[in-house]
């Protein structure tokens, strides 16, 4: 057990859980709320040619958007479990057959910054559910990148080229799932898979939490 989790379950104790979205207590994500996340409509218009699949669980807004905030910008990576459940409950519905799950790789002065990859804990919390390894090494991002919020379709494509590269003495595992919480452009994904299939995996889908605006 890491400090950061011994700590968090420490004040677990001493704070009971509060609801993200309506702040009672008693968990992380009430039921409540999540039966009110409201399913991503449809896919992803411009699917990057890398990638089999993009799949979106969720529209980012209301209670979600409180829980990913919580866990990326307050530290509270306890909030990875019932994120990684929501992402469980999707592929027990709707399976995917991989061989490994993968997060999206921060940069490492991202990662020290931040200290830990809200991405990976996500998917280390959706394995636990559903079974399954999650590749934490091999995959990294090579330079930092400005942040994709800041800038448009085209260039969050450039932004991300090239960026990420597999290190690992041994090739990937050849069917990938790789893990975010929200995606924008589904750029960031591509480039990942770009650099997995130029490794030696065969097949890259994206599995996405959530994101904010729907193509119709």
């Amino acid at each position: 057990m890491s400090y950061h989790t011994l700590i968090e379950r420490i004040l677990s104790l001493i704070f009971p859980d509060r609801c993200a979205g309506c702040r009672r207590t008693g968990a992380l994500l009430c039921a409540t709320c999540r039966a009110q996340l409201r399913a991503y409509p449809g896919g992803l218009r411009n699917q990057p040619a890398s990638l089999a699949e993009v799949r979106i669980v969720y529209l980012f807004d209301g209670a979600l958007r409180e829980a990913v905030h919580q866990l990326k910008y307050h530290s509270s990576r306890r909030m990875a479990e019932p994120l990684g459940e929501l992402l469980a409950l999707h592929l027990t519905a709707h399976p995917l057959e991989v061989d490994a799950f993968a997060a999206v790789p921060l940069h490492a002065t991202r990662l020290a910054e931040r200290g830990f990859n809200q991405a990976d804990l996500i998917a280390q919390a959706l394995a636990r559910h559903v079974g399954g390894q999650v590749v934490s090494a091999g995959l990294i991002r090579t330079r930092a990148t400005e942040q994709q919020a800041r800038l448009d379709a085209r260039a969050r494509a450039e932004n991300v080229r090239d960026a990420f590269c597999w290190t690992a003495a041994c090739p990937p595992p050849q069917r990938i799932a790789l893990v975010d919480d929200v995606l924008t452009t589904g750029a960031t994904m591509g480039a990942c898979a770009a650099a997995l299939r130029a490794a030696g995996t065969e097949v890259v889908h994206a599995l996405a939490l959530a994101r904010s605006r729907p193509d119709y």
